[in-house]
């Protein structure tokens, strides 16, 4: 064993130090680097989105569609600006038109034969819609009507939809064609519920060997966001705000949501804050206005488990921002875990006194860190 050696001072590396073995008293090489310290990580601001509970694919058919040979019913929801855009592509190649005008579309006998679900939570309230028909069908009735707001999602095949409930026709276009292939209004909007595919001829029941349609529909979501606002830029930084919540009469919730991960420094367990910057913007209100986070860990499988967040919804009720800290339950945490956050914001007012908004002008992540 070489001898020790004494240093009289510090000692200084300008390069990198390797330690073969232990440092004493009582620090392995393994912890070296630990910081029992909370270090920030700023989140940016395009991480956070408005919630839209299963967008962009929001919806899926029923057996009675998706077990059509070479049939494709496939949805997509977008957020644009303050208009939600839900687009469905269906190639109808496999199902079966009805024997009586006014049957539904759908696999040979099977029950639950609906193309989707509408809700205000994911789609909004329609306010436009089209339908272009993108290959003309054959075999088939080529006389298809679309019907939504219906209850149930056990329509059947071959079985007329006016035994259903609620059940509305947002088409009556007569034999679609796909040459041209042009967009048609619809002649009513969908409202919530289950849409469904209806033959519209009296013949007997034939398979689609083809025919294919695109449904575009754009709604105005239940003002429930909070925005990510850019502003000017030279002038304004982008935050998370609300809208103009003057004399709401009575509390409004806003919410966002983002997927943050541990870094790959964070020391297991070790402490975790998310802290928020926060306040009104122009007016002050003479109500409660607060913030509030629910953390969810991924189990890695599509699943979570468990609110993570111990700490109370805390007021932003100042024209002066300041910071808002939200402690994390790290006793299962590790590093590159992700987080699965949702920003929740309640203002109220009860008077016209001003532009009044809540603001976040900040998201930062603390963890410890080696």
């Amino acid at each position: 064993m070489a001898n020790s050696v004494s240093l009289p001072g510090d000692l200084v590396v300008p390069g990198n130090l390797r330690v073969a073995g232990n440092i004493t008293p009582a620090m392995a090489k393994s912890s070296i680097l630990a910081e029992a310290s909370l270090q920030a990580f700023t989140v940016p601001m395009s991480l956070w989105r408005a919630d839209l509970n299963g967008a962009p694919n929001d919806s899926t058919a029923g057996s009675g569609i998706s077990l059509g040979s070479g049939t494709i019913c496939s949805h997509h929801v977008s957020r644009q600006g303050g208009l939600i855009k839900t687009e469905i592509f269906i190639d109808v190649t496999g199902l079966n038109s009805g024997g009586t005008a006014g049957d539904i579309v759908g696999v040979t006998s099977e029950t639950n034969c609906h193309i989707g679900q509408l809700s205000a939570a994911v789609n909004g309230t329609i306010v436009y819609g089209q339908i272009t028909c993108l290959e003309t069908p054959a075999t088939g009735d080529d006389d298809i009507d679309f019907y939504s707001t219906v209850t149930e999602s056990t329509g059947t095949q071959d079985v007329a939809i006016s035994g259903l409930t609620g059940e509305t026709a947002f088409t009556n276009s007569g034999d679609w064609t796909g040459a041209p292939a042009t967009p048609e209004l619809l002649s009513a909007l969908p409202g919530v519920g289950y849409m469904y595919m209806v033959n519209q001829t009296t013949a007997a029941t034939a398979t689609y060997s083809a025919g294919q349609f695109l449904i575009e529909l754009w709604g105005t979501p239940a003002n429930n966001a909070l925005e990510v606002v850019g502003g000017t830029h030279g002038t304004n930084a982008p935050s998370l705000q609300t809208p103009d919540f003057k004399n709401n009469s009575a509390a409004a919730t806003y919410t966002a949501r983002g997927e943050l991960q541990l870094p790959w420094e964070y020391i297991a367990a070790g402490s975790v804050t998310v802290r928020l910057h926060a306040g009104l913007l122009t007016t002050d209100s003479d109500q409660a206005c607060t913030v509030d986070l629910t953390v969810y860990k991924s189990d890695e499988d599509s699943t979570s488990t468990g609110d993570l967040c111990t700490t109370a919804a805390t007021t932003i009720k100042s024209l002066v921002f300041a910071d808002v800290d939200f402690t994390i339950t790290s006793t299962t945490l590790s590093p590159g875990d992700l987080l699965d956050v949702q920003i929740t914001v309640s203002v109220d007012n009860d008077n016209d006194a001003g532009i009044m908004k809540a603001c976040i002008g900040s998201v930062q992540l603390l963890c410890d860190v080696r």
